[in-house]
């Protein structure tokens, strides 16, 4: 599929919640389950929550630094030498600066920390959340993660998304599945578009929520549980310099398995057993979606 030609077709309506203590609170229980088939669905940010200073360093990161002391700027050129992830220059639209989230405090300004612990809070919630509506065991939940409940998983990292929107001929981001169990996203725009039905659909856009994604891990992790989870497939299509998302920007948190460890699945007789080393899964993922995989990693 070729996702910068294609047309997408009708907005997807996705299912909301509100998050009530960080806990997706949906109006019934179809629209959990609607949620888990769609592998997306929109929570509503909570009051407390300021997402402008992620959108402040994503417009501003990849611009030079003109002060030592400015964490707004000067990324595309810095190294990030503690991070295994850093800035990418990629063949799509976007560019990226992805860093683990134990590298924040040296690298991103106070404000932009605060924003992205608060959402890191909210994505442990929902991933917990989802594990316990899909039936996975309590006891299980160290060896699924490689975390405690209260950490969520043992890898974590924000990307912060600037579109060169003067790339002509290009995707915005080119069409994937995210490797980890769940992704939070906030974007100042609609643009994000979802494989469903056997056709590429809008995504419902709305200002005052976050989008949640879920990730391979966890489709691979529940798929033989009886509410299995969908990894989503979404996109974004080349953006129109001209058109009303010129400056488009967004940025996310993710939380996954450590590439060092195994990739988990429920068994058909319920016994949760090693699916794929996960380095090996996601380089897989990487070569059949088509991506350059992290050279550091």
């Amino acid at each position: 599929m070729d996702s910068h030609l294609e047309t997408a077709g009708p907005v997807l309506d996705l299912p909301v919640a509100d998050l009530l203590d960080g806990q997706p609170a949906f109006g019934s229980p179809h629209d959990f389950r609607r949620a888990l088939e769609l592998g997306a669905f929109l929570a509503r940010i909570p009051t407390a929550v300021d997402v402008g200073p992620g959108l402040t360093f994503c417009k501003s990161y990849f611009l030079p630094r003109t002060d030592s002391g400015d964490r707004y700027r000067g990324h595309r050129n810095q190294g990030h030498s503690l991070s295994k992830l850093g800035y990418e220059d990629r063949p799509d639209q976007v560019e990226q600066l992805q860093l683990e989230n134990h590298t924040w405090p040296e690298y991103l300004p106070q404000d932009v920390l605060v924003t992205l612990a608060a959402m890191r809070r909210l994505t442990i919630s929902i991933l917990n959340a989802t594990l316990d509506h899909v039936g996975a065991a309590v006891d299980d939940r160290r060896a699924i993660t490689g975390a405690d409940r209260a950490d969520g998983a043992s890898w974590c990292h924000t990307t912060m998304n600037h579109y060169r929107t003067a790339l002509a001929g290009r995707p915005g981001i080119f069409e994937h599945k995210d490797s980890g169990f769940i992704t939070l996203i906030y974007s100042d725009g609609p643009g994000l578009e979802i494989f469903h039905d056997g056709e590429w659909k809008r995504a419902e856009y709305r200002s005052d929520c976050f989008t949640v994604n879920y990730g391979a891990s966890l489709g691979v992790l529940t798929e033989n549980l009886p509410n299995p989870v969908t990894a989503v497939l979404h996109r974004v299509p080349e953006i129109d310099p001209h058109g009303p998302q010129h400056d488009r920007s967004s940025f996310t948190v993710y939380l996954g398995p450590d590439y060092d460890s195994d990739l988990l699945t429920y068994a058909p007789d319920g016994g949760l057993v090693p699916f794929a080393n996960f380095r090996d899964f996601s380089l897989e993922q990487a070569r059949k979606q088509r991506y350059e995989f992290h050279a550091r990693l």
